[in-house]
């Protein structure tokens, strides 16, 4: 087993568990000891979790940017759900804003250059990927976030409110039961509220582990826009009510 396979094990393993001991996570893979505590003191310098108590632990991630990577491993099938659900949405000739979240930058697997489209993101990440599908894309520039593919900031955000689309999708830390979706990051939040009020239609992509979960910048009412895409059966905001 190579490395970042073993190490992907490792996480998953770990998150079903909240805690692992190195001696648990030695017998379990087939690997000596010295090579798991190896393994977690680099995942422990890239974010992905914590060493504590001869094993290692999830680290609390809530009221705090949680790193790329981590976000992009974590419900990784219900996320590609969420994003064949939401290209479906995408008509030929389309202006669409993509946000930088790990939900949204998958999206771009769906999206080919036979539809003519035009997108407009502030993720170095999503830009990337289209460049390599030969799909029309505009970055927003701006500051980068660490740990992160995002650019932020009063560029990004004035070339945002100067541009408009047809259709905006986008993703956050929570969304509470009154229909409330908000993150941590106040400088991601203020460009998707733009990315919002200059698109005819919004989507909010979540899976069930953002719900009942508020943080301290709100960014818009599930009710006051065209819908969300969930794992959830049956969920649904009524419009009007804040």
């Amino acid at each position: 087993m190579i490395k970042k396979e073993r190490q992907d094990h490792i996480l998953e393993i770990v998150k079903q568990r909240k805690y692992c001991t190195v001696n648990f996570l030695s017998k379990l893979l087939y690997v000596a000891p010295i090579t798991i505590r190896r393994d977690l003191y680099e995942m422990e310098a890239a974010g992905f979790l914590t060493r504590c108590y001869g094993g290692a632990a999830i680290p609390e991630h809530e009221n705090r940017e949680v790193p790329f990577d981590l976000r992009n491993t974590s419900n990784a099938s219900v996320k590609e759900h969420l994003v064949k659900k939401a290209a479906k949405l995408i008509h030929t000739g389309d202006v669409v804003f993509l946000d930088a979240s790990s939900t949204v930058s998958r999206l771009t697997q769906h999206l080919s250059s036979e539809q003519n489209l035009t997108v407009i993101t502030n993720s170095t990440l999503v830009a990337e990927k289209l460049k390599e599908r030969h799909v029309r894309c505009y970055v927003t520039g701006g500051m980068s976030v660490e740990n992160s593919h995002a650019l932020v900031g009063s560029i990004a955000e004035k070339n945002i409110s100067e541009l408009y689309a047809n259709i905006c999708f986008f993703s956050a830390q929570g969304i509470d039961e009154d229909g409330t979706i908000s993150d941590h990051s106040e400088e991601e939040s203020a460009l998707r509220r733009l990315m919002i009020e200059n698109s005819k239609e919004q989507y909010f992509l979540f899976d069930s582990s953002k719900y009942r979960k508020r943080f301290a910048f709100k960014i818009c009412s599930a009710q006051n826009i065209s819908g969300v895409i969930s794992d959830m059966n049956g969920i649904s905001f009524e419009k009007g009510k804040k």
